[in-house]
């Protein structure tokens, strides 16, 4: 959305709107990290093994329940959770150093 600046009121007005938009992507990625960290090994196990009908009618396949048993496994989540924590972490930051860029090239 490129618009034409011809005031130092409206240069204003715009890194204003920016700022309030870069501060609503960041928490909405806070947000979407925040359900990620709390549903990811839900969210691998069902994304590696589809729901059947077998598992619908309560006939869960070995390997389903070895794998499940697994992902259920409290420090095989600390670990992910460090991971994503960590991931997260990463992302943010190099998402503030871009936003900073972008802003100082503009002011």
């Amino acid at each position: 959305m490129a618009t034409k600046i011809k005031s130092l009121d409206a240069l204003e007005k715009e890194i204003y709107r920016l700022r309030q938009d870069a501060k609503k992507y960041e928490s909405n990625l806070e947000n979407n990290l925040d359900y990620l960290q709390k549903n990811y090994a839900s969210m691998a196990v069902n994304s590696v093994f589809s729901k059947s009908e077998a598992k619908e009618s309560g006939k869960e396949k070995l390997k389903e329940k070895i794998f499940s048993s697994i992902w259920e496994n409290e420090k095989v989540r600390n670990g992910i959770d460090k991971i994503i924590s960590h991931l997260a972490d990463r992302a943010s930051e190099g998402i503030e150093t871009l936003i900073d860029k972008i802003l100082h090239r503009k002011e």
